[in-house]
């Protein structure tokens, strides 16, 4: 995800979502892995001086941290290391939600675009297919994935269908066993998959 969208109008439905899954399965923790772009936020301009926007404003409006207060149970912890090399923050994200291995966690994979394209060639606006998998494979029995996906067919082409079977076959689960939610009266263009680890 980009910091620069932080409190939209889809994070109004990805933290519902993620707040009425959790109570669904009871469970202690959330844990979003924001697959983190770095943003340029740009500058204003006051009677012809440009100023850079103040760290206190980035930090109130910008910050994806500030989450973790929305909540008290389930917790909420947020994976915001800045992605740069794949490898390297796959480990650390793995290693960071095998922190939390004594906890029933819902574990939210928070990518920019969702999972990479049918045909490959995914960049770090998206999730790879093995990656996708190798969280599925790290949760403990009782947790649930739940994973970002953003409008794949601009043509108005459906869409939905097509990316739920996708990261069915990358997570090794029947189409059936993932579910899908959404806000489409809020934003029609944003989908999160789930599927819970039994």
């Amino acid at each position: 995800m980009r910091d620069k969208w932080f409190s939209d109008n889809r994070d109004l439905i990805k933290w519902s979502v993620l707040l009425i899954l959790a109570r669904r399965i009871r469970a202690d923790r959330i844990i979003q892995i924001a697959f983190l772009n770095p943003s340029e936020f740009g500058s204003i301009e006051i009677d012809g001086e440009r100023h850079q926007i103040p760290s206190e404003v980035l930090s109130r409006f910008r910050d994806i941290r500030n989450v973790t207060s929305l909540s008290q149970h389930p917790r909420i912890s947020v994976f915001d290391i800045v992605l740069h090399e794949r490898d390297s923050y796959l480990r650390a994200a793995l290693s960071y939600v095998a922190s939390f291995s004594n906890e029933r966690c819902v574990v939210f994979l928070d990518p920019d675009t969702g999972l990479e394209p049918k045909n490959g060639g995914g960049d770090s606006k998206h999730v790879l297919n093995h990656e996708a998998r190798k969280f599925w494979d790290a949760l403990p029995q009782g947790s649930m994935f739940v994973f970002y996906q953003h409008e794949t067919n601009k043509a108005g082409k459906p869409w939905i269908e097509e990316k739920c079977a996708q990261l069915s076959a990358a997570i090794g689960v029947p189409p059936n066993e993932v579910g899908v939610a959404s806000g489409q009266s809020i934003s029609r263009d944003v989908v999160f998959f789930h599927a819970s680890k039994s």
